[in-house]
């Protein structure tokens, strides 16, 4: 108790100064303390005000995910450094503007029941305890599951304008590779692929954006991790017209292989370069941790193959149309239009296309990448290939029709 007294006096005092800083506008957690019984666990976090918190569980590896709004972390640099009963570390930060994220490691199952919270003996600070109980592995991973489902709905539906339910013009979704745990390919200077095409998309997507004649949609607008299906789903959710996936290509053994290509999906590879680059990408779900569910193919069987046949029909126009439009802004690779069975192409009603920029193991590519001047051109040359894909001019008889 007299631990606890101490604890709460220096508390007091560090948060009066934070407090006076007019710079710090998000209330602050100073502490999180972890109790492990012999089936449950107890973790408070110390907060400078009352603050809303939210829990779920995802798996392979087995974590427990509390969401805030954006907080001020103020706990000592070997904070996380832990292994307490079923929690074994934890790490934090922000992931967006105005939310943040505590992730525990979970050595065994435990499931997140309730949350209480209340003011510190004295005053000073508030206590928002979550209380975790053990479970079973059938349970917790279903659990996971619907977690990882319904966050990813929930994120892509938060980037999407209230307008945008009665705005009739076609939407562009763009997806930036990788992200998160997964970090893609690394440059020859050390630059990481999901880095690199996440500046790159969302200055695409401002350029759409500027055009006036298509809405865009980001699948992630910030570093995180989002498994390839749900990249999909994310796309077929929100009605898109076009999905296109970022990426930078690389071959750790060849520097001096360099240049754009532009891929659509199909389960027979259009080569053995083709087919590499797809099982690459493919794993992308594993390199953050993730274990991909069996790939419901109801959407498929309902459309049905001539659908399907339109639908790529569609992305290999697509495709043309991009690389027709880059051509005098990058260097294309030398068989520039290629078809892998890659996942996130998977999209049977959505044309889909997947652009490798360059390689992330050329230099003259990764300079490329990197130039303000050069991805202000590739994403004007884009943005044209995708407005006009979905709105194409009107010549002729045409111009007659209502």
């Amino acid at each position: 108790m007299k631990r606890f007294a101490r604890y709460l006096s220096l508390f007091g005092a560090v948060l009066g100064q934070l407090m006076m800083s007019a710079a710090i506008a998000a209330p602050v957690i100073a502490d999180i303390q972890i109790a492990p019984a012999a089936t449950s666990t107890r973790i408070r976090l110390i907060a400078s005000e009352e603050i809303a918190i939210s829990a779920f569980v995802l798996s392979n590896p087995d974590r427990l995910i509390i969401e805030t709004p954006d907080i001020n972390f103020q706990l000592p640099p070997d904070s996380g450094n832990v292994s307490q009963g079923a929690v074994t570390s934890y790490r934090y930060g922000k992931i967006a503007s105005d939310r943040s994220r505590i992730v525990f490691d979970l050595a065994t199952p435990m499931v997140p029941g309730d949350i209480v919270k209340s003011t510190s003996m004295g005053g000073g600070a508030y206590i928002v305890s979550l209380f975790l109980t053990a479970s079973d592995r059938e349970s917790f991973d279903k659990a996971a599951q619907t977690a990882a489902i319904s966050k990813a709905f929930k994120d892509s539906g938060s980037t999407t304008s209230a307008s945008a339910v009665t705005d009739s013009r076609p939407l562009i979704v763009i997806d930036p590779g990788h992200g998160g745990n997964d970090l893609g390919a690394t440059g020859v200077s050390g630059l990481f692929e999901k880095d690199v095409v996440l500046a790159f998309s969302i200055a695409l997507a401002k350029k759409i954006e500027a055009q006036g004649l298509c809405r865009v949609l980001l699948t992630r607008d910030q570093d995180v991790f989002i498994p390839l299906d749900e990249r999909v789903k994310i796309a077929r959710q929100h009605n898109a017209a076009v999905f296109l996936s970022i990426h930078g290509d690389t071959i750790a053994s060849a520097g001096e292989v360099r240049g754009s290509t532009v891929y659509v999906g199909d389960e027979r590879s259009s080569d053995a370069e083709a087919a590499k680059v797809a099982e690459y990408e493919n794993k992308a779900d594993s390199n953050g941790g993730y274990t991909p569910q069996a790939t419901d193919s109801s959407v498929a069987d309902i459309l049905g193959d001539l659908t399907l046949r339109e639908t790529r029909t569609r992305s290999s126009l697509l495709a043309r149309e991009l690389v027709t439009r880059i051509a005098d802004t990058t260097h294309l690779n030398r068989n520039p239009l290629r078809a892998a069975g890659f996942r996130v192409l998977r999209a049977v009603d959505i044309p889909s296309a997947l652009i490798e920029l360059g390689y992330m193991s050329s230099k003259a590519d990764l300079d490329q990448l990197t130039s303000s001047e050069w991805t202000d051109r590739m994403t004007s040359r884009m943005a044209d290939a995708l407005v006009e894909f979905l709105n194409p001019p009107r010549t002729g008889p045409d111009l007659a029709k209502p």
